[in-house]
């Protein structure tokens, strides 16, 4: 068993959007879960890199801490 302490859960409106989401942020090999077909559950780092990549792409997710 494995406990991750600080993660982050990426939602989006379909399975493709996510999708495009982790690949662009380079996160797809590194999902620790996915709950649903449009939900993921990332490390906070991770998290972190894909907010910033779609960012710098003009996309602006909503962010919740």
């Amino acid at each position: 068993m494995k406990f991750h302490l600080h993660v982050g859960v990426i939602r989006c409106e379909d399975a493709a959007t996510l999708e495009q989401a982790l690949a662009a942020a380079e996160c797809t090999s590194r999902v620790l879960a996915r709950p649903a077909p449009n939900v993921a559950v990332l490390e906070q780092a991770d998290a972190n890199r894909l907010v910033e990549a779609l960012n710098e792409r003009g996309l602006h997710p909503k962010v919740m801490r």
